[in-house]
């Protein structure tokens, strides 16, 4: 166990350590490896579709998307997961 702050500066460090250490765990995979985050070109490039068909099926939360900003961007394993199930929402809708 970690010791108890003596100071309310000093929590609030520790509190702001901790919640860091929280978003860069989750930020990268269960075995460390950062997210691949795919573009819009690049997903429609490994699935051989158009990329308008890539931005439909986002707006219509088929595919599972990350906004970071006015960009999107598609996690590569999700896509993965979703490639390999027969029945997954990907394959339903090629």
């Amino acid at each position: 166990m970690t010791e108890r702050p003596a100071t309310l500066e000093s929590a609030l460090k520790e509190l702001l350590r901790q919640v860091v250490r929280e978003e860069i765990q989750a930020a990268t995979g269960q075995n460390g490896q950062n997210k691949e985050l795919l573009t819009p070109d690049e997903l429609a490039e490994r699935l051989k579709v158009p990329l308008s068909w890539v931005y439909e099926q986002s707006r219509q939360g088929n595919i599972p998307t990350h906004r970071i900003g006015r960009y999107i961007r598609f996690d590569a394993r999700n896509i993965r997961k979703s490639e390999k199930k027969e029945l997954g929402p990907l394959t339903n809708l090629l």
